[in-house]
């Protein structure tokens, strides 16, 4: 009965105190929409780097199963958070700005209530941020029917480029589907499946060395994926993080219900999706212009 009243008292304080409190002051940050922040992209051809929960934490030098912690990345996050690039754009989670006063318990929601206080301080109310989701146009959408027209939307960043994927070598971004269909020409360069950032230098310079100005480069590789958008933006690359796009693609195609691990794609929200069988698809292979995973 105790636990039962101090749990009513928590909801209490938490819907009536601290939520509206926390986003109160997440509201005034500027944050364009997932449409909006796509349409800028393609109209200004900038790079993107996307900040969630995982950089965040790993600013405040916090690892996790996905990249052990370092103070030089924590360094580099910040640096990319607060830069303000001409042809590099920042995105934060648009929940931050989008609370229209009804509590509702979740995961953004906690994170909020729980980090505000730290991220705001490196966050500016001036500048004008793209929505980090947008990636993410699938299976946390309620409304469902937008997705069709959210995903040929994102396809126009690459349509008819020459592009080159960065990811970790278990991730196989587009392969058994027609996500970069649209592309010129595809090339991969691949990198650890977990903590890539040991092998940022490594892939940063054969990028600079060996990747033409003109093609873009697609990052789908964690944490890293942020930090790298920034540093190639700064040498005159269109980097983009796109995180897990390929993942909430397949899950699109499929109608899925739940986060379910897809075949042969390291599948990181999914408990048994960490270890996916070898890649048949030869063409994969052959995209491959260096290998950094080892």
């Amino acid at each position: 009965m105790i636990k039962e009243i101090k749990s009513e008292i928590k909801r209490f304080i938490d819907e009536h105190f601290l939520i509206p409190m926390a986003f109160k002051k997440t509201s005034k940050l500027k944050i364009m929409n997932s449409t909006d922040s796509i349409q800028y992209i393609i109209a200004h051809k900038c790079s993107l780097s996307r900040f969630g929960d995982g950089e965040l934490d790993s600013i405040e030098g916090k690892g996790g199963e996905y990249q052990y912690p370092s103070q030089r990345l924590s360094a580099m996050l910040l640096e990319c958070l607060q830069s303000n690039l001409p042809n590099h754009k920042v995105a934060i989670p648009n929940h931050l700005n989008h609370y229209n006063g009804k509590p509702k318990q979740g995961f953004w929601t906690n994170y909020v209530v729980g980090h505000h206080k730290q991220f705001l301080k490196w966050l500016s109310f001036d500048k004008e941020y793209l929505d980090t989701q947008l990636s993410r146009f699938y299976y946390e959408q309620e409304d469902k029917s937008k997705c069709k027209t959210h995903i040929e939307l994102i396809k126009k960043i690459w349509d008819g480029r020459d592009i080159v994927i960065v990811e970790g070598y278990k991730t196989r971004s587009g392969i058994g589907n027609d996500l970069y269909a649209n592309s010129k020409s595809i090339q991969r360069i691949l990198g650890p499946a977990l903590s890539g950032f040991d092998k940022f230098d490594d892939i940063y310079q054969f990028i600079l060395t060996n990747v033409n100005r003109d093609k873009l480069v697609l990052l789908s590789f964690g944490i890293t994926a942020t930090v790298l958008a920034y540093k190639l933006a700064q040498k005159g690359y269109q980097a983009i993080d796109l995180g897990h796009l390929d993942i909430e693609y397949e899950w699109y195609l499929m109608g899925a219900k739940d986060r379910i691990p897809i075949k042969n794609k390291f599948t990181n929200e999914c408990s048994n999706g960490h270890d996916p069988d070898a890649c048949q698809d030869p063409e994969y292979y052959k995209q491959i212009i260096a290998d950094f995973s080892k």
